[in-house]
């Protein structure tokens, strides 16, 4: 059931209403809702789903007791096995099959059958995050099963994030018969809604299709054409996944709840530290709490320290998807975050402080763009030799060919990374520009506005409305 689809939205509103309509009945609506939800991808993934959820839900009520660590580390592995299962099994026998000249007959067949259940790489995180943190006693574990299947389930967010921790929602959902209906928040929440409605429809299935055209094409492509290529997705990716982010949010807003804001403009970014800070941000904590700190983090001195982070980003790239170019992907942004680290050492070292000179930050920007962007054509490319091959042309000058009309393509990236950084401008302004739009603008055009918005994205609404990216995952 996709966020953009009159499904969805028909499940959204008859449950607001319904979660208003009858104040001690909130849990259970949203449990339904839960469910409702989740059934539309399949059934049977639903009881698994749920199973799973239960398991971990049980063992993590007994980890302070009796055999607690048996418990944990049953729930660990349940979580894991199911993950490895579903998401890698085709990855780990083809790569058996060509490292070990094993043959499995019965491969094409399991592969058929084996279908990705939506949203198991989230829930599975949320799950192993909520285990874990019980375990280090920084939460109690839920007394509930409902409660816990709305934290755990939660239709807003369940799919693609943001990946929500114990502390941070199940003190909400345990408050949740208290929240009253606030304008403010269906204001927030509407506001979200229609960005995210907007940044998928208007400008994510729009580069899509030209991100494709490019990426089904590599071998006929010019320098500036893979570079074209590459910002394409760039943009793409992060519109459409920032997309159900912020739809998230709202969903969130209209129930009360505040979810955790996923990204933050990254490609503003000036190094690998900063990115991270600002993409995919919920992901970006977990792995650090969940794998960087536990593998040594910066306890064990700096080369560990660099060997780990690297890792982590490498068990980062495996989790977006079960191919060698995720992997590449993910050591490829660890050996950056090493490597910035090695850099600020150094400038440590040499006494050396450019943090206010405008200049160098302008520099580091527009270079990490573009290291980021080239980072890119792994995540993107059907295959490793295809994404080498598109870097290869995006570096080589000998693939340089000039035409007037790469004028107007860069100027449409140009436009794209002005619309970023004003993005970035408006959510650090958010609260006096609503101000000024509620006092100074007449009620009327304030309401043209909305209306026009609205039209424009039935206009770009297709008949076949595409998933976002991170359902894939």
């Amino acid at each position: 059931m996709l966020f953009h689809s009159i499904e969805f939205f028909t499940l959204l509103i008859i449950t607001v209403i319904l979660f208003y309509s009858f104040k001690s009945k909130r849990k259970y609506i949203l449990a339904i809702a839960n469910i409702l939800f989740y059934a539309a991808s399949g059934f049977n993934y639903l009881i698994l789903f749920l199973i799973v959820a239960f398991i971990s839900y049980y063992a993590a009520k007994r980890i302070d007791k009796r055999y607690g660590n048996i418990y944990f580390y049953i729930a660990i592995i349940i979580n894991v096995t199911n993950l490895v299962f579903f998401k890698y099994t085709g990855f780990i026998l083809k790569n058996m099959s060509r490292f070990f000249a094993i043959s499995f007959p019965w491969e094409n067949e399991l592969m058929a059958k084996l279908i990705l259940p939506v949203g198991i790489s989230f829930y599975t995180f949320q799950l192993i995050a909520y285990i874990v943190d019980v375990k280090r006693k920084e939460i109690e574990p839920c007394d509930n099963f409902i409660k816990f299947w709305v934290f755990i389930g939660f239709f807003g967010q369940l799919i693609a994030g943001p990946i929500m921790r114990g502390k941070e929602f199940l003190p909400q959902i345990t408050n949740v018969g208290s929240s009253k209906l606030r304008l403010q928040n269906f204001k927030y929440g509407i506001t979200y809604i229609l960005m995210g409605l907007a940044k998928k429809i208007i400008f994510a299935d729009f580069l899509a299709e030209k991100a494709d055209y490019y990426f089904g094409q590599i071998n006929n492509l010019t320098f500036l054409d893979g570079w074209f290529a590459a910002y394409l997705f760039a943009f793409q990716i992060y519109f459409d996944f920032s997309a159900y982010s912020e739809i998230a949010l709202g969903i969130g807003y209209l129930f009360g709840f505040k979810l955790r804001l996923n990204f933050k403009s990254p490609y503003i970014s000036g190094s690998s530290t900063e990115f991270w800070r600002r993409w995919h941000i919920t992901l970006s904590s977990w792995i650090k709490d969940y794998i960087y700190i536990p593998l040594g983090g910066s306890r064990k001195g700096f080369i560990p320290q660099l060997l780990f982070l690297t890792l982590a980003m490498m068990i980062s790239g495996l989790w977006h998807g079960a191919a060698w170019t995720f992997i590449i992907w993910g050591a490829y942004h660890g050996l950056l975050a090493a490597g910035h680290k090695v850099y600020v050492r150094f400038l440590r070292k040499k006494n050396i402080n450019l943090k206010n000179n405008i200049i160098y930050k302008l520099i580091t920007i527009f270079v990490y763009f573009q290291l980021t962007t080239i980072g890119w054509v792994f995540f993107r490319a059907d295959s490793f030799t295809n994404a080498i091959e598109l870097i290869k042309r995006m570096l080589n000058p000998s693939y340089i060919h000039y035409s007037p009309v790469y004028i107007f393509y860069f100027a449409f990236i140009a436009g794209l990374y002005l619309i970023h950084v004003i993005e970035y401008y408006v959510r650090e302004n958010g609260v006096k520009i609503g101000q000024i739009w509620e006092a100074r603008v007449p009620a009327f055009i304030r309401a043209g506005a909305y209306i026009a918005i609205l039209f424009i994205l039935v206009l770009f609404t297709k008949t076949q409305q595409s998933s976002f990216i991170y359902f894939q995952f």
